[in-house]
């Protein structure tokens, strides 16, 4: 293969890398020296855990320790959770996160006569 047919080569595949890259979208940019250049999109950064996720996350692990407080009361709730702390390393870490707060306490108030 000579020079030329390389060099051809080496095009044809930056065209078609660059036909690729347009697939998903392509943005036009005015230079200095007026030409118009088209390059591909930018994609989006994303985040590796979505807000909503964590979000939804939180809300359903407060929603289970409401209930679970509304439902057991809270001195056999706190017998379990000392249960948990004497359990291996999960364990301990579930019951620290497992512990009542104000916000728990005080949902867990207006549940507990819906729970019976």
């Amino acid at each position: 293969m000579n020079a030329q047919q390389k060099e051809f080569s080496a095009r044809v595949g930056r065209i078609e890398r660059k036909a690729r890259a347009m697939e998903h979208g392509s943005e036009a940019r005015l230079r200095k020296d007026g030409l118009i250049e088209i390059r591909p999109a930018r994609k989006p950064l994303r985040r590796f855990v979505p807000v909503k996720l964590i979000l939804l996350l939180v809300v359903l692990g407060l929603g289970y320790k409401v209930f679970l407080l509304g439902s057991l009361g809270e001195s056999a709730y706190e017998a379990r959770l000392a249960a948990l702390e004497d359990g291996s390393t999960a364990a301990r870490v579930g019951s620290a996160l497992m512990q009542v707060d104000p916000v728990t306490r005080a949902l867990a108030g207006l549940v507990a006569p819906y729970l019976g």
